[in-house]
């Protein structure tokens, strides 16, 4: 048989893993194992009929959004510029705990995450512990999608001052590029890593990257070197280093004023 046959087999095989398996990042701290199995290969999945809500792109000159500076910082400048953006979320659905990861992306506590991060738990029994302890609440939920699992919400902050939230890229990233995520994984507050864009997937709206994203992660910010998110982290198969993220700009955030 010829070299393409064993090519085209082990492709298959690849993504036979992971429609079986599911990706360790769609789970809070494994405890989800295999929930959400979403297929990441160029065909367009089924959609799911129990969705809350359905997008299409966004057009990126829409999007009311905070300012960027356009400047490509130290990698160790923006980590510490807004990894206090960054937190962890516990949700309970009266009987097992869950855990997940979210981010801030204006002052006024405008916040995204993923939707499995929240799926079958109970509204209120929700904690948002931010990097320096403080517990928060969920004040309301502004908009949100089973099936492209995303999630908007504004935090009732008492008193909890977000002096950098993260801005929204309005370009898409190159492959190549360089990009980071902060995260929760396993529980482990405010971890780095880093690596680059590997690909597009269904439409391009996934973001397949190097970076690694891991159990409690889930949701947290994909960044580019300017310090503006991309991508939200969703689902990661370490083994294989495949790891990906909602593309931003298919999540609706141009009805909301994230300049205040």
């Amino acid at each position: 048989m010829s070299k393409w046959f064993y090519k085209i087999l082990f492709f298959f095989s690849v993504i036979s893993f992971l429609s079986f398996y599911g990706c360790s990042g769609c789970s809070q701290s494994g405890i989800r194992n295999g929930q959400q199995e979403k297929n990441y290969s160029n065909s367009n999945p089924k959609r799911n009929a129990r969705s809350v809500e359905s997008t299409n792109v966004t057009e990126p000159k829409k999007r009311n959004s905070i300012p960027s500076n356009n400047k490509v910082l130290p990698l160790n400048v923006l980590y510490n510029k807004y990894k206090s953006s960054v937190f962890i979320i516990y949700t309970s659905d009266g009987v097992d705990g869950y855990q997940g990861t979210g981010f801030f992306i204006s002052k006024s506590g405008i916040a995204i995450s993923n939707y499995h991060v929240f799926k079958g738990t109970s509204q209120g029994l929700e904690v948002i512990e931010t990097y320096n302890g403080k517990k928060l609440k969920i004040e309301k939920v502004l908009s949100k999608s089973d099936e492209d699992d995303y999630i908007i919400f504004k935090v009732k902050l008492s008193g909890f001052n977000i002096s950098n939230p993260i801005s929204i890229s309005i370009n898409e990233p190159q492959i190549g590029e360089d990009v980071f995520a902060i995260g929760n994984p396993r529980g482990l507050e405010s971890t780095l890593s880093t690596g680059i864009i590997s690909g597009f997937r269904d439409k391009r709206q996934y973001i397949q990257t190097t970076t690694e994203i891991t159990h409690g992660s889930s949701g947290g910010p994909l960044l580019n070197m300017k310090g503006e998110v991309v991508g939200i982290t969703t689902a990661g198969l370490g083994e294989a280093n495949l790891n990906f993220a909602i593309n931003i700009n298919h999540v609706p955030l141009q009805n909301y004023n994230l300049n205040n």
